[in-house]
């Protein structure tokens, strides 16, 4: 919601630039409309379209790989914990207590990157889910293994809980990145120059307002993408809990 806030904001200081520009026109002496200045306006507008549509381009581009990155961490993440949990129902009853614990270990990752999001998943009881993660790896190497099988699987286990861990502090990195504010702040300020410009060459009529508006909304709906795909896990366009959840589904 407050992403969505934060375009309609946008649009609003366009749409302001937009009309601004339409007030100023109507003011200015006669040897400032003519078509020698139309055309030093168009000229100048043209190159902050270039620069902003080119630099818009890169941090959609930038702004969904970080998505894709994020989304990609999290599916690694649940197929390995599905298939340690499949090793855990493999290796017998003895490992009870560690899907139990595993179960509490999602349950809590889930709370904790979907704050309101309802899991039916168990709460993990300590402080944080990598003291979890630790106390499920002890767990594991604590299993007896009475034969060769009994071994290998514990090995296994063991393999497959370091990848989710390593992921997790990958993941946890990887979240740190943000959109950065002032280039924000510099591609606003870009199509501010725009629709201020838009504004003075523009005739009043609806025609041509439509347009502009059209035109803004298609720009701000360009920074809610860049804002939104950096909050992947709280925005609209969000990977949801089932992702996690569906690890232990079966």
């Amino acid at each position: 919601m407050q992403d969505l806030l934060l375009a309609l904001a946008f649009l609003a200081v366009m749409l302001g630039s937009a009309l601004a520009g339409m007030a100023i026109r109507d003011r200015l002496p006669g040897e400032h409309v003519t078509d020698s200045s139309r055309d030093a306006v168009l000229r100048a507008v043209g190159l902050v379209v270039t620069l902003s549509s080119l630099v818009m381009a890169f941090l959609v581009s930038s702004a969904k790989a970080y998505y894709s990155a994020v989304e990609d961490e999290l599916t690694e993440i649940s197929s390995d914990m599905a298939a340690l949990d499949r090793i855990l129902v493999h290796y017998g009853d003895v490992a009870e207590p560690s899907r139990e614990l595993l179960r509490q270990v999602v349950g809590t990752a889930v709370r904790t990157a979907w704050p309101a999001h309802e899991t039916s998943l168990p709460r993990y009881p300590g402080r944080s889910g990598l003291e979890g993660i630790e106390q499920l790896t002890d767990q594991i190497g604590a299993l007896p293994a009475g034969d060769g099988r009994h071994t290998a699987m514990r090995s296994q286990a063991l393999s497959y809980l370091l990848a989710v861990e390593r992921s997790g502090f990958k993941l946890r990195q990887i979240q740190q990145a943000r959109a950065q504010t002032p280039l924000l702040a510099i591609i606003v300020s870009w199509l501010v120059i725009i629709f201020g410009g838009f504004g003075l060459l523009t005739p009043r009529n609806r025609t041509a307002f439509t347009a502009m508006l059209l035109a803004a909304v298609a720009a701000a709906g360009a920074l809610f993408l860049i804002v939104e795909l950096y909050s992947p896990v709280t925005g609209v366009i969000s990977i949801p809990p089932s992702t996690l959840e569906s690890a232990l589904s079966f």
